[in-house]
């Protein structure tokens, strides 16, 4: 039975929460936009296909491209570039000049980053880890494409995937000495889990992981044995026409596979047809990974572990047994009926009442605001909030990379060290169970997500050459008509309601305080933020009335206005999502 559909027109609050978790963050004029439609038809603006690709980096060396042509230059090497390959995802994600679906495609592609995990120290190699972003992006949009290409789909084509086979040691997986770290990992990370985190069984045998045992990983890695990086990128992938990694006939295990009770005892064997004289072939090898991924898929917890990691990364971490019996047992039907596409599950979950209840001005549910941002999502949110833009990364990429430089440099410091995570399983704050989120606040993270806020306002105010122009005065007379702009108390409002996710029941008067969203309290202290801190009128609410009114002492405008955004986004209620 599908989630129930939410049937109303979304309004501002709700808008706002589907921008925030389907896509890298609202504008306002996005939210707008967005608050006049129902969610049918918003989320059919969040999927619609019809976007550009992204335009390739440029290798300062040359000037040129790099990553399909494969030329370097005198001085680069194919590991020396995975800087600026990072800096131009980190762009991808800030770049507020596309329509909204490049910005839901964008937040796919980071999710599937986040599941299947890439190092590039392992890696080392800026086209690798290019042709492993572009294989997520061709997937991301995936129920208007043909049956090649779902969720089932990309686990095959990942397990062949270079990036993936030099992380895990795939390349390293021969006949008659197998390495097992990528099968492993299929099965704990990527396809099927061990159940619903918090609940594992503490009497099982060695060896055994509630939803397959050792037996299933020795008999996966036999299967995937004889995959060969091929950094040549000459063994083109015929449905996504990216490169992969090569078969190496002579090195593939071509005996029987037998698996577990888990999997009804399956036996993978190779397809007698696509064997050329008895032996493996590259398509008979290939036929043997896809009858392990979809043996894999063929369990109902496959599907239950897919929709448990969705629902973490676009609602909520915390997973209920009775959320798992519903709402995630749910979308794995779904998906299931789907034939493993992701895009109609994630169409059905944004339309969903489930996905909208928490904006219904329930304060005790947690799912409304209960995502704590990422530094990426922190980033590029606060760029296509303010409508900023980086420097063309094409016609004046020298400096484009200088910009994002500083705030890559940024993300690191408060913890997302972007395609470098601590361990194979990811960025903690999307695997460990049972804080995941929370994982990316700590007295130094926190304290370096306001300074990162502190510096660009400074700086954009400054119209620093390291840092895009920003008008602040003329920002907010553009997103605030009067008399909310002329007026101090409605402006904070204002702002508040466009930038925090829990933003109603707002009053500065304590009395009339029902604590149930921001505090009398914490509006005054923004009020004194604002215009109180100097003091530098008699009647300083008055006095702006005036000013913004008559147009005169705009320095001290912006000066005030400069103070009351970074007093806003220098808070914990700007952290959540």
């Amino acid at each position: 039975m599908p989630l129930t559909p939410y049937l109303g027109i979304l309004g501002p609050n709700r808008a706002a929460h589907l921008l925030r978790r389907a896509t890298f963050g609202p504008s306002i004029p996005l939210i707008q936009q967005f608050e006049t439609l129902d969610a049918a038809s918003a989320v059919a603006l969040l999927f619609d296909d019809q976007i550009p690709d992204p335009e390739l980096p440029i290798n300062p060396e040359t000037g040129q491209d790099w990553l399909l042509s494969g030329v370097f230059g005198e001085e680069q090497g194919p590991s020396s570039l995975t800087n600026q390959l990072l800096m131009w995802l980190i762009g991808l994600s800030c770049d507020n000049t596309q329509p909204v679906s490049f910005s839901t495609r964008e937040k796919i592609v980071y999710f599937f980053h986040t599941h299947f995990t890439t190092k590039q120290e392992n890696v080392r190699n800026s086209r690798t880890l290019y042709f492993q972003n572009e294989l997520f992006r061709q997937f991301a949009f995936d129920k208007n494409k043909t049956e090649e290409f779902s969720f089932k789909s990309l686990l095959k084509k990942i397990s062949v995937d270079n990036a993936m086979l030099r992380f895990l040691d795939g390349s390293q997986n021969v006949k008659g000495s197998p390495n097992e770290n990528y099968g492993r990992e299929l099965m704990e990370l990527y396809a099927i889990g061990r159940g619903l985190e918090g609940t594992f069984p503490t009497d099982l045998p060695q060896g055994d992981y509630l939803n397959y045992t050792e037996q299933d990983v020795q008999a996966a890695a036999r299967v995937l044995s004889g995959i060969k990086l091929d950094e040549d990128y000459l063994t083109i992938d015929p449905d996504t026409n990216l490169p992969r990694g090569r078969v190496a006939t002579g090195s593939h295990d071509n005996d029987d596979k037998q698996f577990s009770n888990r999997y009804n005892n399956t036996i993978i064997s190779p397809n007698p047809a696509l064997l050329q004289s008895g032996q493996p072939t590259d398509a008979s090898v290939l036929d043997e990974i896809s009858q392990l991924v979809d043996m894999i898929t063929a369990q109902q917890e496959s599907s239950i572990f897919i929709c448990r990691t969705l629902y973490r990364f676009y609602v909520y971490h915390e997973v209920t047994q009775q959320i798992q019996d519903t709402v995630i047992t749910e979308m794995a039907a779904t998906l299931i009926a789907n034939n493993y596409k992701l895009q109609p599950v994630l169409e059905e979950l944004f339309k969903s009442e489930h996905f909208y209840e928490a904006v219904a001005m329930d304060v005790n549910d947690d799912k409304f605001g209960g995502i704590i941002k990422s530094p990426l999502d922190l980033v590029a949110g606060t760029f296509r909030a303010f409508n900023l833009s980086f420097a063309n990364h094409i016609t004046n990429y020298d400096l484009f990379y200088q910009q994002v430089g500083d705030f890559y440099r940024s993300m690191q410091r408060m913890g997302l060290d972007y395609y470098q995570p601590f361990e194979v399983a990811g960025y903690t704050a999307y695997h460990q169970f049972p804080a995941y989120n929370r994982n990316w606040i700590s007295s130094n993270y926190l304290a370096n997500r306001y300074d990162l806020i502190r510096n660009m306002f400074v700086m954009m105010g400054q119209q620093n050459i390291e840092m895009p122009g920003f008008d602040v005065v003329q920002f907010t007379k553009n997103s605030f008509d009067n008399p909310t702009g002329a007026d101090a108390r409605s402006l904070i409002i204002a702002y508040i309601q466009f930038l925090f996710p829990v933003n109603f029941n707002l009053t500065y008067d304590a009395n009339a305080d029902d604590n149930s969203g921001l505090t009398a309290e914490r509006l005054n202290y923004f009020l004194q933020a604002f215009l109180y801190e100097p003091q530098l009128d008699a009647d300083p609410e008055t006095e702006w009335t005036n000013r913004w009114n008559a147009n005169y002492e705009m320095d001290v405008v912006e000066g005030q206005l400069v103070k009351l955004i970074n007093s806003l986004l220098q808070t914990p209620e700007y952290q959540l999502m």
